[in-house]
């Protein structure tokens, strides 16, 4: 499944509940550090879909160019919490498919 079985999705996805948390609350006040919030997440984003070989989100290329433009927008937070969630759906997959 991924190029480094010690890569640890489980704290990858819980580390993103974290942020995400964050993120609603620095939306509703509109507070600009979500910014700096928003480029860890996507870099987290980044970090799994890398190890995650085989797993492909439904236009992530497309998705993800939105996400990195407009990172202090509500939209691109949604967007991107959303491949958070379709990635790990689709890792979850892979991973019992494997083990099969």
């Amino acid at each position: 499944m991924s190029k480094d079985n010690s890569f640890d999705f489980r704290s990858k996805f819980k580390e993103w509940d974290l942020l995400k948390d964050s993120l609603v609350q620095l939306f509703k006040e509109n507070d600009d550090s979500r910014k700096i919030i928003m480029e860890h997440g996507i870099q987290l984003l980044k970090d799994i879909i890398k190890v995650a070989d085989g797993v492909n989100l439904i236009n992530f290329t497309e998705r993800f160019e939105f996400i990195q433009k407009n990172s202090s927008n509500y939209t691109a937070y949604r967007q991107l919490d959303e491949l958070f969630k379709e990635a790990k759906k689709k890792i979850a997959v892979k991973r019992i498919m494997n083990d099969k």
